[in-house]
């Protein structure tokens, strides 16, 4: 029973460190903040 409480707290460790070293540069960002053409968005004529 202590050894199962042991290996789910190094596990749940290990998924946290795993978790929190993931990429989040700001070359992953370049992809959100290019602009919106308006004159290409389609404006449909639906009234709900």
């Amino acid at each position: 029973m202590n050894t199962k409480k042991i290996l789910f707290a190094v596990v749940a460790a290990a998924t946290l460190l795993v978790a929190s070293c993931t990429s989040s540069t700001a070359s992953d960002d370049s992809l959100y903040e290019q602009g919106v053409d308006k004159t290409k968005i389609n404006k449909g004529n639906s009234n709900g």
